[in-house]
């Protein structure tokens, strides 16, 4: 499982630089502005599965919360490009403040995360 750098887009722009994915990543997550930014290579489609956690209400007990799963396009649907997010954090991140993502299928796949900077 590798550990996605998040990168700041701000005001004047963001030349993100995407590395390899791979069939398990994991990023810091703010829960409002983060996202992430997939281009697949590759003419077939992935399966992205984003991994949720079970929500514990009072009088409710545990509700049991399914993983998001999104499918990503093949290179020739869009380029291949996909956003994904945002993820809030009481649904998506684990103990660590980290969301934690599975791909069907690395080959041809490449990821940034990315969180928004504010305008001020």
């Amino acid at each position: 499982m590798g550990t996605l750098s998040v990168q700041n887009s701000v005001f004047g722009g963001l030349n993100a630089v995407l590395g390899a994915a791979s069939t398990a990543d994991k990023f810091n997550n703010d829960g409002k502005l983060t996202w992430l930014l997939f281009v697949n290579g590759n003419a077939s489609a992935r399966t992205l599965t984003i991994a949720a956690n079970d929500a514990d209400k009072p009088g409710f007990g545990t509700i049991v919360t399914p993983d998001t799963v999104v499918t990503l396009p093949g290179s020739g649907t869009n380029g291949g490009l996909a956003v994904v997010g945002p993820f809030p954090a009481d649904r998506f991140n684990d103990s660590n403040g980290q969301v934690n993502y599975t791909l069907d299928t690395a080959t041809g796949m490449t990821v940034a995360a990315i969180k928004l900077t504010p305008y001020s």
